[in-house]
């Protein structure tokens, strides 16, 4: 009989202390302006905030910063020459030569595809010219080699877009000062479009164009 009693008695003080409890809750609902409730919203919007506070912030900035590296990811080249449509493409950088002439449309049928290592891998502001079958034909009667390696410079040809001062020095007629001159025109009004715009660096004339037009290339 007493351990009824006291079991009675546990179940009535429980359930007092609910209703305090809810009563409690629900002024502090009343004091935030959010009406009144009954026990089953209140615990589901304590839940709710609950939820709500464990969600992760997202950071400011984050779609703007994540647009600068994808931006920072891309580079730029000229690809012109025996393909479909030349012109200036954003790539990924890392991207080989054959993916670069796959965004150009793809070789002529007159391109020289032996003239090409299509899987070397491109740089930043390069400019690809594709040589057509005749254009390869007749450097290789003059003795050049067409095959270009990784770094996208014709083999035995300097690259006068770039080519360092101890590769320029390599030319006939060029000392350290013309290939100091070299470096700084281009940096200065940006990278030559053929070879024949050497000839605008100051102490490069037709004379000296000549004597190394066939050494250089672009």
């Amino acid at each position: 009989m007493i351990k009824e009693l006291c079991k009675d008695r546990k179940k009535l003080i429980k359930k007092e202390l609910e209703k305090v409890l809810v009563g409690v809750l629900s002024c502090c609902m009343l004091l935030n302006g959010c009406g009144s409730a009954s026990q089953d919203e209140i615990s589901w919007d304590l839940e709710e905030e609950v939820v709500k506070s464990t969600e992760p912030l997202e950071e400011e900035g984050t779609e703007a910063e994540g647009a600068t590296m994808s931006q920072a990811e891309m580079i730029y080249v000229y690809v012109c020459g025996a393909v479909a449509n030349p012109g200036v493409y954003q790539i990924p950088e890392g991207s080989r030569l054959f993916e670069v002439i796959d965004s150009a449309g793809g070789m002529l049928e007159n391109a020289d595809v032996t003239s090409h290592n299509l899987a070397k891998v491109v740089q930043d502001g390069e400019q690809i010219q594709i040589l057509t079958k005749e254009e390869a034909e007749e450097l290789r009667k003059s003795g050049v080699s067409v095959v270009t390696n990784s770094m996208g410079q014709k083999q035995g040809l300097v690259n006068i877009n770039t080519a360092s001062v101890q590769e320029l020095t390599t030319l006939t007629g060029i000392g350290e000062s013309r290939a100091l001159a070299i470096i700084a025109y281009r940096e200065e009004n940006g990278l030559f479009q053929s070879i024949d715009g050497i000839k605008k660096v100051t102490g490069i004339k037709e004379g000296l164009f000549e004597k190394i037009k066939n050494q250089i290339t672009v």
